[in-house]
């Protein structure tokens, strides 16, 4: 393995920028509804912490704009949907030792809350075409969720 390589596996790592495929639950009336699918991008927290990104579900709720902060594996964030009287969701979590996965809980104030996870599509070190690939992805998906929606 080289240095580069050894030097991008710790980058992937430590820190949460990239992309990410996941699922978030929640009770609808008294059950529990089926997960639904989200695709998100983070950038590489700052020297702060700090980190913002997207995240788009299978909701049909749109994008949502996200900000948060990670400290050492602790991950904390709000996505706050694009469409205007959307409500906050808050989500906490831990990114795992290898950096490819993380998952933890999510609230909307008092109203709901529940349990999500996602693993990594790549990492903001990959290359340009990886970056590309899923850029595409994403394209794809708003257009079929306008579509459909």
């Amino acid at each position: 393995m080289s240095t580069q390589d050894t030097q991008e596996q710790g980058q992937e790592q430590g820190n949460v920028g990239g992309g990410w495929l996941g699922t978030y639950t929640y009770k609808g009336g008294r059950r529990t509804q089926p997960p639904v699918r989200f695709e998100a991008t983070f950038t590489a927290p700052d020297g702060e912490g700090k980190f913002q990104g997207t995240i788009l579900d299978d909701h049909g709720l749109g994008e949502a704009n996200v900000a948060g902060g990670q400290s050492g594996r602790g991950i904390r964030f709000s996505k706050r949907y694009r469409r205007r009287g959307q409500v906050s969701v808050s989500y906490e979590g831990t990114l795992a030792d290898d950096g490819r996965t993380m998952g933890g809980t999510w609230r909307i104030a008092d109203i709901a809350h529940g349990v999500w996870d996602a693993r990594r599509l790549w990492s903001e070190v990959a290359s340009d075409t990886a970056v590309e690939e899923v850029e595409e992805r994403k394209v794809a998906r708003v257009r079929e969720v306008v579509r459909l929606g």
